[in-house]
């Protein structure tokens, strides 16, 4: 009967420690151990979130923007969620820079998630989220996957000339985040860097379509009244620049300023890391 007991004893706690290996092998799959109920996880390119994508209206604004910055006229989603290019010679207009970024985050080896976070507290317009590296333990296979978190939402409160919110509408934040991942360019760390490397890129392709130029990365914040509750708010502000002739024989150019913004309190971050009290000051925006 002693050795019985100790025998079942044993037995339980075997049992113990497989279970809990089980359950510490279970919370660790969505970061290491995919199920293997996504069977595309291991292909790189630009797809829909399986866990939390954009709705269909949302994917056709995407497909839109991204459509009229690279002129692609068969841009489009397959049945996969994943962005296709089409035929790359059916273009009208367009950045050439735009549609070579975009080919290479779509034919690229990394996995680009699109994801909604609407009315986010910490998404400012888009953002890369932390990659997150895959590997199967079935085949070996290994993929890295930058999120790319999208606040739809924060597009509403864009105030300003209609050229500088083209300059800065969903598909220029999708393509300054795509420069990030693809060709791993940096953005400003503070108002000395001027624009930063990947700002500027995207600067190129405001040139290629004709579009005003943005001038610093950092948009600067300011109390004032509010168009839509007449109340004193803070709003941030960014400033576009184009050249426009002057009439006459010279036909001399000069610089327009066109200015874009937004209430600042009611977009991404700036709900809980900026006080105003009345003080301007700058924040750095994608």
């Amino acid at each position: 009967m002693a050795q019985t007991a100790r025998t079942l004893t044993t037995a339980s706690r075997l049992e113990i420690r497989c279970c809990l290996t089980a359950l510490i092998l279970i919370s660790l799959a969505p970061a290491a151990f995919p199920s293997g109920t996504d069977p595309l996880r291991y292909q790189g390119g630009v797809r829909i979130s399986p866990s939390r994508g954009p709705g269909k209206k949302q994917m056709l604004a995407v497909r839109k923007s991204l459509r009229q910055k690279t002129g692609l006229l068969e841009l489009d989603f397959d049945s996969d969620g994943f962005l296709q290019l089409g035929d790359e010679t059916q273009f009208r207009g367009g950045s050439q820079t735009a549609r070579e970024l975009l080919a290479g985050a779509i034919e690229g080896e990394i996995a680009f998630d699109l994801e909604t976070h609407d009315h986010s507290r910490v998404v400012a317009f888009g953002r890369l989220g932390s990659p997150i590296s895959f590997q199967s333990l079935k085949t070996g296979s290994r993929i890295e996957v930058m999120p790319i978190e999208i606040d739809f939402s924060d597009f509403d409160w864009l105030r300003g000339d209609g050229q500088a919110i083209a300059s800065f509408d969903l598909g220029m934040v999708l393509l300054h985040e795509f420069a990030h991942g693809v060709l791993r360019l940096n953005d400003a760390v503070n108002e000395a860097d001027g624009l930063g490397a990947c700002e500027a890129h995207i600067n190129q392709i405001r040139r290629e379509l004709n579009l005003p130029e943005r001038q610093s990365y950092f948009a600067r914040v300011a109390n004032r009244v509010s168009s839509n509750s007449g109340t004193t708010r803070p709003h941030a502000e960014l400033s576009f620049v184009r050249a426009k002739s002057s009439p006459g024989p010279e036909g001399r150019n000069r610089r327009e300023v066109l200015l874009l913004s937004w209430e600042a309190d009611l977009v991404g971050q700036l709900r809980e890391t900026i006080s105003f009290r009345g003080r301007s000051g700058t924040v750095a925006m994608q």
